[in-house]
Order: C-alpha cells, then structure tokens, then sequence
C-alpha cells in the first residue's frame, strides 16, 4: 500500500513538472494535472493541500538536485575544463527536457529575488566552491588557457552563453527559422561552442568523462 501510495505521489508531481515545465503550463490547475495524470482531483490534495505547494515542491526537488549534481562537479578534484564541460553538459540537457524553467527563474529572480536565494548553497559551502574554482582560474590563467579574468565575470560568462539562447528562444527560432527540431539541434551545439568560448586554448586530448 505504501509503495503505491508513493508511486501515484511521485505520479503527480512528474506530470506536474511536465505541465509546468516542460509544456509551459506555468497556471495548470489542479484539475488540468489531475487530468493528466489520470487520478482523482482530491488525490492532489490529499497529497500537497494545494496547487501552489505542488508547484513549490517539484520546482525544490528538481532545483535541488541539479544543484546537487553541480556542487559535486564544481567541488571535485577533476579539471576546470571537464568541471566546465560537465556543467554545461547537464545546463543544456535539462534545459532541452524543460524550456520553460529557465524563463521561470529568470522571472522569479525580478520579482522576488529573496524567494530565489533559498535555492543557493549555504554560506559556507558557496565559500567553498568560490576558493575551488579559484585557484583553478588562477592556474587556466598561468598556463594560459584562459585570459585574465576575475572568478566574478568567468562564471557570469559562462551563464550568460549558456542562459541566453534560453531565454530568446523566439527570437532565435523565428530569427533563423528554427523549427523545435532545429532549435534543440542548435542547443546540442552549444556544448562545443560555450566550451571553446570560455577556453583560449581548450586541451581537448583530456579525457572528458
């Protein structure tokens, strides 16, 4: 019984993030993602008392295990060229499952960027991420792989050449003519050219994993 009781939970919330996220229904109701999902209305209820805490709850569990994946990228002993590959790697993959969740966030941060700073690491660990990456900018810079640049404007940077294509999804597609299948064979290709972007002279004998 527990084991179906927690099947048709996570049921809700997959075809919740789908809607949301995936499809763009940011305003879905309750019975939209009842419909769905084949269940009753009342077992959204029973399960989240709300559509919005439904909406809270995926929207944390995805965020946080993203965050997860890219802390243990970011905090490991591996390169900062295979971090950066990797980082990318996992920006554009749940980017092509759910285009509208950057958008989301984006909108999210200007109206209530203090909702938004419950969704970063703690103090402490942010801490150390920042020395981490640091010293490995530092070391890119000395065997001249990157220009000098501060850690502030490498990770914006990087954000920005991974973020942007995201968020003027319409104006690129109608701008080139893509189709979805064009425009997610143009973010496919974005992996390659962020990377070579960042790195003046990207070492591409290293084994990226």
């Amino acid at each position: 019984m527990a084991e179906k009781t927690q099947q048709t939970e996570d049921l809700i919330k997959e075809t919740a993030m789908r809607l949301f996220f995936q499809k763009g229904h940011i305003n879905a109701t309750t019975q939209e993602i009842a419909d769905e999902a084949g269940v009753n209305r009342a077992l959204i209820h029973y399960y989240f008392r709300s559509r919005d805490l439904l909406f809270e709850k995926v929207l944390h569990e995805t965020l946080g295990a993203t965050r997860e994946k890219i802390d243990y990228i970011f905090s490991s002993q591996d390169t900062l060229y295979n971090k950066i590959s990797r980082f990318i790697d996992i920006f554009i993959d749940q980017n092509i499952d759910y285009p509208y969740l950057e958008n989301f966030l984006v909108t999210e941060m200007v109206k209530n960027p203090d909702k938004v700073k419950e969704l970063h690491p703690v103090e402490e660990k942010r801490e150390k991420l920042r020395r981490i990456l640091e010293e490995q900018i530092q070391e890119e810079i000395a065997s001249g792989r990157i220009e000098p640049i501060s850690i502030e404007h490498f990770m914006v940077n990087l954000m920005s050449l991974c973020n942007y294509p995201l968020i003027a999804k319409p104006m690129v597609q109608n701008f080139f003519g893509y189709d979805e299948v064009g425009y997610k064979k143009f973010l496919l290709e974005r992996r390659n050219v962020v990377l070579q972007t960042m790195f003046k002279q990207p070492n591409f004998s290293e084994n990226i994993k």
